[in-house]
């Protein structure tokens, strides 16, 4: 897939695919081309170059495939003195396949049935808008940023809805810059840089391949650890430890060195775009 504005390469060529099934998180820096991949797999914008087929199907000017996924974005962006009900039925009336008041129910709005769109929190306003999404019955849903504007009470609720929603079968395709909580609920992932796809695999081989065993450690007596650890290759990274090596092996040394261990972990998400970026996430925002 390439896309152009003017002299600018906004997606370099790229290829990917997303599993049936899964939830596929879409990360890399700001500019990076995820908007643009999202808009042309929406059926927003028309790639320049390449196959795309979303549901088997070229999803540029494509009513079928619109009518078998739905996209949700960062913030809802509908009449805002529409009330919750108004605007769930009128969305529904569209496709004619969900009855608006189970999914009313579902998500445990009715209590905001008759309040305008503008009188709901970020969170309130983020649940309608994936409710909303359900009202097609589909197969698919590509989320560009969904919890961007939400407090961390607000993402982990959606993100629950989310596992839930995929338990039934529904594919997820979520970008986002908040790391910490994609990898709580993702199962693959694809990861754009420069216009250019530079990773596409589980969740947990993304974040293994460039680990090398690393671990990070939380103890009482870090100094101590340090150089219990070192042949390890230990090494302060914040108020961590961070060492090459088993876990039996590591626990065993501070164990018998009488440490307290407050925290171990593997590598996250935001380690694995560290180290294949450069960069932090957090640090295009």
């Amino acid at each position: 897939m390439t896309k152009r504005f003017g002299k600018y390469v906004a997606l370099n060529g790229i290829s990917f695919s997303v599993e049936k099934g899964s939830i596929t998180g879409f990360i890399g820096p700001n500019g990076s081309g995820k908007t643009t991949t999202i808009k042309v797999l929406s059926g927003l914008l028309k790639a320049d170059a390449g196959d795309i087929k979303v549901l088997g199907m070229n999803p540029w000017d494509n009513p079928e495939v619109r009518s078998r996924m739905s996209v949700i974005f960062d913030k809802l962006y509908f009449p805002q003195l529409n009330t919750v009900e108004d605007y769930l039925y009128d969305t529904a009336s569209l496709f004619d396949k969900l009855d608006p008041e189970n999914v009313i129910q579902e998500f445990e709005l009715c209590k905001f049935r008759k309040k305008k769109l503008s009188e709901l929190s970020a969170g309130y306003k983020q649940k309608v808008q994936l409710a909303s999404a359900m009202l097609n019955d589909p197969e698919l849903i590509i989320a560009d940023e969904p919890t961007a504007n939400l407090d961390p009470n607000a993402r982990n609720e959606f993100n629950s809805l989310i596992t839930k929603l995929n338990r039934r079968g529904i594919t997820f395709f979520i970008s986002s810059h908040i790391l910490s909580e994609l990898e709580r609920v993702i199962t693959h992932v694809v990861m754009i840089n420069k216009g250019k796809i530079v990773a596409s695999s589980l969740m947990n081989t993304f974040i293994g391949e460039d680990s090398e065993n690393k671990l990070l450690i939380l103890v009482d007596n870090p100094q101590e650890a340090l150089k219990l650890l070192s042949s390890f290759n230990a090494k302060a990274v914040g108020a961590y430890i961070e060492v090459i090596g088993g876990i039996r092996e590591v626990v065993d040394v501070l164990d018998k060195a009488k440490l307290k261990i407050i925290m171990i972990r593997r590598s996250s998400l935001d380690d694995a775009f560290l180290e294949k970026t450069g960069r932090n996430v957090q640090d295009n925002f």
